[in-house]
């Protein structure tokens, strides 16, 4: 049997690298932008595709078409999953510590991902649960928010470093090994939030549950940036070039955090 060893020593360096750098680049700018810009925004930029569009990028080039539309149409599903996972760190995060709201958050994850697993994959599906999912947990997840409160502290630059080239690490090896688990499993895994994972516990550590509750509901929607980019690829990869359609979905899932950001700043002009 192949270890994870092995696996991970297969992956071409420059793959490896850029996957690892992504994710840290992602740990790095969400803890920057929660401090100097507020949760609401920060949420809003951790939807960016930056570990789903390297990864489909270098899935493209080794597979077939028709595997990377079922992927990304499994991606779409295991966002539905996410939105859970958000609520579960959310509804936690009050009062226990940021690992036992993690383990909360991963749980529910994988109880959802377990019921989502046997739908077939058709992105118009994904579309309508993620939908009905997001506004199930942004209504369940307003109660939980907590009135703004100083920072507690903040993490130095080596330590976020650290946990976002480890995230990276876990995001390199997924995708390297995704192609042996099918496109079921390689889709779900592919969108796993390695993420908002290492975010959610590097804000509830350093900034304490008021930022990260406000930051990880943010992030509900947030995350219909990358629910778009799984959605536009399902639907388009068949049908143009498969570069033509990466590319097009990476411009729907900009333009929706686009879209939130700037909607969040018109509010904040006009209440």
């Amino acid at each position: 049997m192949t270890t994870l060893a092995s696996i991970f020593f297969q992956i071409p360096l420059e793959a490896l690298a850029v996957r690892m750098a992504a994710t840290a680049f992602v740990v790095i700018a969400v803890a920057w932008a929660v401090g100097r810009f507020g949760p609401i925004i920060g949420g809003a930029l951790a939807g960016l595709p930056i570990v789903l569009g390297p990864g489909f990028y270098f899935l493209i080039a080794q597979t077939p078409k028709a595997f990377i539309a079922q992927m990304a149409a499994y991606s779409l599903y295991s966002l539905c999953a996410t939105q859970l996972f958000l609520l579960a760190y959310i509804a936690s995060a009050r009062k226990a510590r940021p690992w036992t709201s993690l383990a909360c958050a991963i749980g529910a994850w994988l109880i959802a991902v377990f019921l989502l697993q046997g739908l077939p994959a058709q992105p118009v599906i994904g579309v309508l649960l993620f939908a009905l999912a997001s506004l199930v947990c942004l209504r369940l997840g307003r109660r939980f928010i907590l009135p703004e409160s100083p920072s507690v502290g903040k993490a130095g630059l080596g330590l976020l470093l650290v946990r976002g080239l480890l995230a990276g690490a876990l995001v390199a090896v997924v995708t390297a090994t995704s192609s042996r688990l099918g496109s079921v499993g390689a889709g779900l895994l592919l969108a796993f939030p390695i993420g908002f994972t290492v975010v959610a516990v590097t804000i509830h550590q350093t900034q304490g549950p008021a930022d990260v509750i406000a930051t990880l509901y943010s992030a509900l929607r947030g995350t219909a940036s990358l629910a778009g980019f799984c959605a536009v690829l399902a639907m388009a990869v068949p049908h143009w070039a498969a570069p033509v359609a990466l590319g097009a979905a990476l411009a729907t899932s900009m333009s929706i955090t686009l879209c939130l950001v700037f909607r969040r700043q018109i509010r904040a002009c006009f209440p």
